[in-house]
């Protein structure tokens, strides 16, 4: 209308109108995120990104049948496309001026916009759930085949006209969910390849083919139709081939569990028959983890059509296929009247597995029809799991529970509070948080409570805080208090952490909580000047580490001395570490990561590249406080760089030992008192002096921690963990010939030689005699096997001995000690599998 009534003079105006409304709206469109199991294959550059992903696409295409497919059909809709398009251009220009053919191609829009609209409303009602998109995508083809050669006879403008809206409204209303749909069976990355490289490759080639075939046939353009039916015929052809490629490609991924149908919750699937006859299959399968991936399908099928699937799975004999269709059945939209609940009652009451009874119990509270007296039955039962189902099933059913609840949570039975705790959290009752705060305090209910307090959100920051104010609690206690913090969304959870990032006991802690929830989108990068003291004492600390070490360095009198240096130059290292990540609550943490791998690199020219690359991240105010302290780490810590930027320099060249025994951290204070032969005023944090035994007192802690760095096991630990490790160690004094075990003893024992000598043998064969700082069955704190050899004092040795029961209260109270673990021995793996692979 507006080119018919004013020209086409204004279009400009008014589509430069509709883009500044368009802008705001675009601008608020966030960037589409990384799915975690694609892979991340670093700053590449666009065109090689572009090939990787259309490698990937293609020899995808070329191994599935069904993707071929697609492929073959996408191009014959899209000749048969383009060429309609060209004819109705050309047709267009010879008949019309250029005002009447804008206006013929706005009436085009309207309609295709209109019968798409209508188009989409009928499929999705009627032919995807009746007939399949197999018969859409043939229906797409046929359709536009007879089209195509009803212009070819006929000809004419106007059926030009009306052959490329009804194109426009086929493709958008039937082509594009044929292809989305088609796409089901595959896993994510490969699905995501084939998209990009279907329309985002062959389509364009597709579309340059079809202008190759315009030019050739330019001389007979009488051809033309007849090109464009037969390439719309050839899609039809080939999307008769759809339905049982598309079938045997979705049973065979029911098969290998591949199918990604999206998130539990998301719209219910467009299937027809064939399909639910495939999911049916796979019910009916004997292998029951088939069975288990296919039940968990039918929650996102329509409720008529999954309701008596799931209900018929509550007989199955297999307990996890059962467990699993209560659970499907209990994140239904149920309706009243369809028997679920009463399906549910019946199988309840004869039921024995106790994951069966949870699973079930979880869908009671939700699943009409469910009696409350049912439930009850169950407040009893011996697994705790069970009873915690039972009161959230019960909260959510009516009756009262408050009072049992309460009764539980102040038990004096650790697994009646945790039962409590947990009920609470899934039914986020904040009323009773006080109750669950108290719980924390209790060792083997502290995780079920915490995560209660993480489930009831903001409200529960308050009452978290708290419990980190409360100096009594131990120190493990409070920073499991922060993990559970960084678990809730929002600002009160981050400023709660944000008062604790200064403290030395629980700084690190709140860190690491800040930034995992940085990384995962829970907050807003962080205001600098928050963090602007946070950052000074890092930096200050780790240039103070630096110039300490350089001149324990210098100073080869004392032999302590290189341990000590060799430890606070690891502390440096850990500062650098911590104003980067400092800065990454800040800034672009991934930008932040790839400087830290940089800067810290062997080669001058990573780290140059490396302070550019952070130069030009962070502002020019964080920069002015940064990027000398980064210079000097560029250059290597350089003793007269270092020197320069603290103002105690010189105190600290000439008082090592002094200058860190008045640390606030209390392992560099160790180390510290150590230089100075103080060794008795050094305190692990938890211990106090009349704790030590007189044997403890003979060898000193940082003696013991160089000795424990002798060990395989333990030699590239942390000083601060492995000082936690060696409070534990007990002094063993033994005679010559004297039995430390014996072959076929229960393992429950670490030992590391002081001095002296340990003979290990096997029967009558001496298979190694083990000398100071040598370490012997550490595997005995990791498993419970039997000791494979006599280990026999050669002289009078002193040993070092770890019992299993304290080692597994450090892993307990330390998870980076198991963590450290448990990396030595993957490097053991993989040590091991090398020299089989190398014969």
């Amino acid at each position: 209308p507006a080119v018919f009534f004013l020209g086409t003079s204004n279009l400009l105006v008014i589509a430069a109108f509709l883009l500044v409304l368009a802008l705001p709206l675009l601008l608020s469109v966030p960037e589409p995120g990384r799915d975690e199991e694609d892979e991340v294959v670093g700053d590449i550059g666009a065109v090689r990104t572009f090939l990787l992903g259309a490698s990937l696409g293609f020899r995808s295409i070329r191994r599935e049948r069904l993707l071929r497919l697609l492929a073959f059909g996408i191009v014959a809709l899209t000749l048969a496309g383009t060429l309609i398009d060209l004819q109705l251009k050309v047709a267009l220009q010879g008949a019309f001026e250029i005002d009447r053919i804008t206006a013929i191609y706005g009436y085009m829009a309207v309609a295709v916009g209109s019968g798409t609209l209508l188009l989409q409303l009928w499929a999705s009602r009627v032919l995807f759930p009746t007939l399949g998109v197999s018969v859409a995508a043939m229906a797409q083809g046929g359709t536009l085949a007879i089209a195509s050669g009803g212009v070819a006879v006929a000809g004419g403008v106007w059926a030009l006209a009306g052959l490329q809206s009804l194109d426009d409204i086929l493709q958008h209303s039937l082509q594009k969910p044929v292809e989305q749909v088609s796409l089901l069976p595959f896993p994510r990355k490969v699905k995501s390849a084939a998209i990009a490289t279907l329309g985002g490759v062959l389509r364009p080639l597709s579309k340059a083919a079809a202008g190759g075939i315009a030019i050739v046939l330019a001389s007979r353009a009488d051809l033309l139709p007849i090109v464009t039916a037969l390439a719309a015929a050839s899609a039809f052809l080939i999307y008769t081939r759809h339905r049982k490629t598309y079938m045997n490609a979705l049973e065979a991924a029911l098969a290998r569990h591949s199918v990604d149908f999206g998130a539990t919750g998301s719209s219910p699937l467009i299937i027809g028959r064939e399909a639910l006859a495939v999911i049916d299959s796979a019910l009916q399968d004997p292998e029951p983890t088939v069975v288990v991936f296919a039940a968990s399908l039918l929650e996102q099928l329509p409720v008529e059509d999954a309701a008596p699937r799931a209900t018929g799975l509550l007989m199955h004999e297999v307990p996890e296929v059962r467990a699993e269709a209560a659970l499907v059945l209990g994140r239904m939209d149920h309706a009243d009247d369809d028997f679920a609940g009463v399906a549910i009652g019946e199988r309840l009451v004869r039921e024995e597995s106790p994951i069966v009874v949870t699973a079930m119990l979880t869908a009671a509270g939700t699943v009409p029809g469910v009696e409350p007296n049912l439930v009850e039955a169950f407040l009893g039962h011996e697994d705790p799991g069970v009873r915690r189902a039972c009161l959230v099933a019960l909260g959510q059913l009516g009756p009262e529970i408050h009072l049992q609840l309460t009764e539980l949570l102040t038990s004096d039975v650790s697994e009646d509070r945790a039962v409590a705790a947990g009920a609470v959290g899934d039914l986020g009752l904040e009323e009773l948080m006080a109750e669950v705060a108290d719980v924390v305090e209790d060792r083997q209910a502290r995780p079920a409570a915490l995560e209660a307090l993480a489930q009831l959100g903001r409200p529960a920051v308050i009452a978290m805080s708290a419990l980190l104010d409360r100096r009594e609690l131990p120190l493990p206690t409070r920073r499991s208090v922060i993990t559970a913090l960084s678990n809730i969304d929002g600002h009160e959870a981050r400023d709660a952490l944000l008062e604790l990032v200064e403290e030395p006991a629980l700084g690190p802690a709140a860190l690491t909580s800040l930034r995992r929830m940085r990384a995962a989108g829970q907050i807003e990068a962080i205001d600098p000047i928050r963090l602007e003291r946070i950052l000074n004492f890092e930096m200050q600390g780790g240039l103070r580490y630096s110039l300490v070490a350089s001149a324990l360095r210098k100073d080869t009198s004392d032999p302590r001395n290189a341990f000590v240096a060799e430890e606070l130059e690891g502390l440096r290292i850990r500062s650098v570490l911590r104003v980067l990540r400092i800065l990454s609550l800040s800034y672009d943490p991934a930008r932040l990561t790839t400087v830290a791998s940089a800067i810290l690199s062997e080669g001058s020219a990573g780290r140059s590249n490396a302070l550019e690359l952070l130069e030009g991240t962070i502002s020019s105010e964080s920069g002015g406080a940064v990027m000398p302290f980064m210079e000097v780490i560029a250059d290597g810590f350089a003793i007269d760089r270092v020197a320069d930027l603290l103002p105690d320099a010189p105190d600290l060249l000439v008082g090592p030992g002094e200058a860190l025994a008045h640390e606030a951290d209390w392992w560099p204070r160790a180390l510290g008192l150590h230089v100075l032969g103080r060794d008795d005023e050094i305190r692990p944090p938890g211990r106090r002096k009349d704790s030590e035994t007189k044997e403890e007192r003979m060898i000193p802690l940082i003696e013991k921690v160089m000795i424990l760095k002798g060990s395989q096991l333990f030699r590239n630990f942390p000083g601060p963990d492995l000082a936690g490790i060696a409070s534990l160690a007990e002094v063993v004094h033994l005679q010559g010939d004297e039995i430390v075990f014996e072959q076929g003893d229960q393992g429950d024992a670490f030992y590391m030689v002081v001095r002296g000598g340990i003979r290990i043998t096997r029967g009558t064969t001496e298979l190694a005699l083990l000398g100071s700082r040598e370490g012997f069955g550490e595997m005995a704190i990791l498993d419970h096997e039997t000791r494979s050899a006599t280990a026999t004092a050669a002289e009078a040795t002193t040993l070092l001995r770890i019992d299993q029961d304290s080692f597994d209260r450090l892993i307990e109270l330390n998870p980076a000690v198991a963590r450290g673990i448990y990396r030595v021995l993957t490097q053991r793996l993989r040590n091991t599998l090398a020299q089989l692979a190398a014969g």
